[in-house]
């Protein structure tokens, strides 16, 4: 039989029998693990056992009497997986713990291993951090072994989602102040629920394993209209002795988590608990009163209270409702900008237009902005709009008789279908306009330079600008109305290439320009796409000595949606 060292040993297991009754008393002490757990690992089976959030004594009763009778442990890196160091040296330990950005060994080669070792006769547990069912895959391995005929016991821990944020003194439910609970996958983009509870100030958000995505994370939920004061908590190591904690916005707290050198594991929360103070008595102005601690659940909740509230206490708002009606947007008190991308599947590409949003907020603070698509990535642009401007019959007053509410501005480089119809359908009927693409423009071609110097552009290569490419012929007028622009800013002829829906061919166009270049000349191909994506993977076979980057987050990109911005609302 396993054992373990230290106090673990010292609880006095006898056997792998049923606990003898009188044990307890002979023992003397009622509280042992054999006293209070009947649990056993039968030869041949499996124990998915949540070892809670890392504090070696935060592992279940039942948890322990399981581990101490294994044979073999499968053990992740997270949780208490100083528990394994701790048993009788009969005991196989297998590590099969994800470490993010390195090799590890893939699901379906851990279900394989728990099968593997359970059909050799052996008692095995699989010792998980946190509970099994909570973002752990546990569903996946009971799956597995039941597949197998492999019977299978799962014991519930300790979810780091609830603990970790409990370690850092951020209560995720609060009677009056939070009355539910959104936990997420933070390892990608925010879904459509999950910016919902951002939006509630009922509910707390915990974001899991999103300490290496939480710039974008941050960037996408203020771009969707989360208040950038909303509280923000990041607890590291929770319940371990490398604990530590750092709080800010979600306007703040990027910059809070880089300059601490936060890393994983780390719990996030979004949400008023998180506020720096909040369990300080009396630290904080929306403490409920006794009047609402009376109702229960979102009664609770103080009268209309739909803002998020600052770390600070005080109740802010990146908006102000006009009118009285049902159906009256909110507005700022200058036009919401829209940025309207077409939208990709391309991580890449994603950052690259939420960069440019970022950069345009920056430079805009007295402004709303906001993201949108019109294919591929969500929100829709007429949602957004629909949002964020009224319909035009709502009655205004004589001083915003005539403004709109809202502009799109296309992240699009030149017209087309979707400048021209699904925008256009958009803002039909609101009280919104939409601004001119971005190009042509001469400082587009500036970027263009830069990413081509960057990329080794040397004199007498010959220079093909590639374009995504439209059968809109304004949209293809407009991009060659940039070759002049191009040519002026590098000094040297520029010809043209499409990458789909007209000609010539990014490849043609290559081939003739390398056919007037002495021998051994090179070509490079100028990157008019703005960011990276399917047309930019495209130009990897097109010919070219060098291709340069898409246009990407640049000053003067965010400089002319600004501009586009402002020529919209006569500014």
């Amino acid at each position: 039989m396993a054992d373990t060292a230290g106090d673990v040993a010292s609880s006095g297991v006898t056997g792998r029998g049923a606990p003898d009754p009188g044990d307890a008393g002979r023992l003397g002490d009622p509280l042992s693990v054999d006293a209070l757990s009947p649990a056993r690992l039968a030869p041949g089976s499996v124990a998915l056992v949540g070892g809670g959030p890392g504090a070696l004594d935060l592992i279940t009763v039942r948890g322990l009497a399981l581990l101490r009778q294994a044979d073999v442990v499968v053990v992740d890196r997270l949780g208490p997986a100083g528990l394994v160091g701790m048993l009788g040296e009969g005991v196989t330990v297998i590590e099969v713990g994800k470490t993010p950005g390195r090799p590890s060994m893939s699901q379906g080669e851990i279900d394989a291993v728990l099968v593997e070792q359970a059909r050799a006769g052996h008692r095995v547990v699989r010792l998980k951090g946190g509970d099994p069912f909570v973002l752990g895959r546990g569903g996946e391995e009971v799956l597995a072994c039941r597949r197998a005929g492999i019977d299978v016991q799962v014991v519930p821990g300790v979810t780091s989602a609830i603990a970790g944020p409990a370690a850092g003194d951020v209560p995720v439910t609060h009677r009056g102040t939070a009355v539910a609970l959104h936990i997420v996958n933070a390892h990608g983009d925010l879904g459509p629920a999950d910016l919902a509870a951002l939006r509630d100030p009922g509910t707390t958000t915990v974001l899991m394993m999103g300490v290496s995505w939480l710039p974008r994370l941050a960037a996408q939920a203020m771009l969707n209209g989360i208040d950038p004061t909303t509280p923000v908590a990041v607890v590291q190591s929770a319940t371990t002795d490398s604990q530590r904690e750092v709080r800010g916005t979600l306007a703040t707290i990027v910059e809070a988590v880089e300059r601490e050198g936060v890393t994983n594991p780390a719990v996030i929360t979004v949400g008023r608990t998180s506020a720096e103070g909040f369990l300080v008595p009396d630290a904080l102005d929306y403490v409920a009163d006794a009047e609402r601690l009376r109702r229960s659940g979102r009664q609770a909740l103080a009268d209309g209270d739909d803002r998020a509230v600052s770390e600070a206490g005080a109740d802010t708002a990146a908006t102000e409702t006009v009118g009285a009606a049902a159906d009256t947007a909110p507005v700022s008190p200058s036009p919401v900008l829209i940025g309207c991308a077409h939208g990709t599947r391309d991580r890449a590409g994603r950052d690259v237009v939420r960069a440019i949003m970022m950069r345009v907020r920056s430079t805009m603070p007295g402004t709303v902005v906001r993201e949108a698509y019109v294919d591929v990535q969500e929100p829709e642009v007429g949602d957004v709009v629909r949002e964020t401007a009224g319909p035009v019959e709502v009655l205004r007053t004589r001083e915003t008789e005539d403004a709109p509410e809202a502009v799109v501005v296309p992240l699009l480089l030149s017209t087309g279908f979707h400048v021209g119809h699904d925008i256009e359908a958009a803002i039909a009927g609101h009280r919104a306009v939409s601004a001119g693409p971005l190009g042509p423009d001469p400082r587009l071609a500036a970027v263009m330079a830069e990413r081509l110097r960057e990329a080794g552009l040397a004199e007498g290569d010959a220079v093909v600008m590639a374009v995504a490419g439209t059968r809109n012929r304004a949209g293809q007028a407009m991009a060659r109305e940039m070759l002049p622009l191009l040519s002026a800013e590098l000094g040297r002829k520029v010809s043209i290439g499409f990458i789909a829906a007209a000609q010539p061919s990014v490849a043609d166009a290559v081939t003739a320009a390398r056919a007037g270049l002495p021998a051994g000349g090179r070509v490079a191909v100028a990157n008019y796409l703005l960011a990276p994506g399917h047309f930019q993977k495209a130009l990897a076979d097109c010919g070219a000595d060098i291709v340069a980057e898409p246009l990407g987050d640049h000053p003067l990109i965010a400089e002319i949606v600004a501009d586009r911005y402002e020529a919209a609302i006569g500014g």
